[in-house]
């Protein structure tokens, strides 16, 4: 195997092996589960907020039907993305070439790749938002809705799926804060600091189109750091860390997924061809049967039939 320069991870790492980044996210998360606190006893506070934004007159909240806001918000939503594009790339190199190396360390991709799909991706969009029910702002009576306010450890409102609780977009930025804890120990807590603050706004851009409480963006910021915090100590904790274990278990992978596929393939290809040889024998019954009819006789006068056919 040839040598390849990984791009490699140094984690920021105080006395007695514990992690200052973890410290450092798990502090902001607790003071998010206080504001959580905060809302459950005084659940009033989201719509209060929300009316900030609210146009009465015109039963509506104006910025979400600006254009330049939206375009604002569609253009955040990419940034996350290009984040994690790289370990995808890198993870699917690695699955169809199994013996190339990584070129990133391997617990870096796999940190990256599963605090997306299990932050943003399941416990958000999955778990939470297509079953708890809450309704958005601009669904409730008190902006012009139907439906009943809900507070946010009330489960069962009207809305049936994609619902207010949590915010998805939100979540997807605070994921932000996976390739932050990356950033060189130097630039870690300014970068921590960013992504939290994109998040936040992102989040808060949510409340102003009146699709989100506020309660929806911390608790979205909770559950996702969390994920992310779990991940880091399950992948990038100095104790657990094994980059050499990690890309060989991804190679095995790799090597059963193109066995299945090739088998898969010549399964494939077999009934393929007892399907040709089917349609073969049945095009060589249909071509015998053709010949062995019987031309009908050619009369000069169709009036003028023989004795035999009258």
């Amino acid at each position: 195997m040839r040598h390849v320069r990984r791009i490699a991870f140094r984690p920021n790492v105080g006395f007695g092996g514990k992690s200052r980044d973890t410290a450092m996210v798990a502090r902001g998360c607790r003071s998010r589960c206080g504001a959580g606190v905060v809302f459950a006893a005084y659940p009033l506070i989201d719509i209060e907020i929300a009316r900030w934004f609210f146009d009465g007159e015109a039963a509506q909240f104006p910025i979400a039907r600006n254009a330049d806001w939206l375009s604002i918000r569609k253009s955040l939503n990419w940034i996350p993305y290009l984040f994690v594009l790289p370990a995808l790339f890198v993870l699917l190199r690695k699955i169809v070439f199994p013996g190339s190396p990584m070129p990133i360390a391997p617990s870096v991709v796999l940190f990256l790749i599963g605090s997306l799909i299990a932050g943003p991706g399941i416990a958000t969009n999955v778990v939470l938002k297509d079953n708890w029910g809450r309704p958005r702002p601009n669904h409730i009576q008190q902006f012009a809705g139907t439906a009943d306010f809900k507070p946010w450890w009330q489960p069962g409102g009207a809305c049936p799926r994609n619902c207010s609780f949590v915010s998805g977009e939100a979540s997807q930025a605070y994921w932000l804060v996976a390739p932050a804890m990356l950033a060189p120990p130097p630039l870690r807590p300014a970068a921590m600091g960013v992504a939290v603050v994109f998040g936040t706004s992102v989040g808060a851009l949510r409340v102003a189109f009146g699709r989100h409480f506020v309660s929806d963006v911390v608790f979205a910021a909770v559950i996702t750091i969390a994920i992310v915090i779990g991940f880091y100590w399950l992948l990038l904790d100095p104790i657990r860390r094994n980059d050499a274990r990690l890309e060989r278990a991804i190679e095995r992978g790799a090597i059963a997924l193109h066995r299945s596929a090739g088998g898969l393939l010549a399964g494939a290809g077999n009934a393929l061809t007892h399907a040709g040889r089917a349609l073969w024998q049945a095009g060589q019954r249909w071509q015998a049967y053709i010949a062995s009819l019987k031309p009908v006789p050619d009369y000069p006068h169709w009036t003028e039939k023989p004795d035999s056919l009258v």
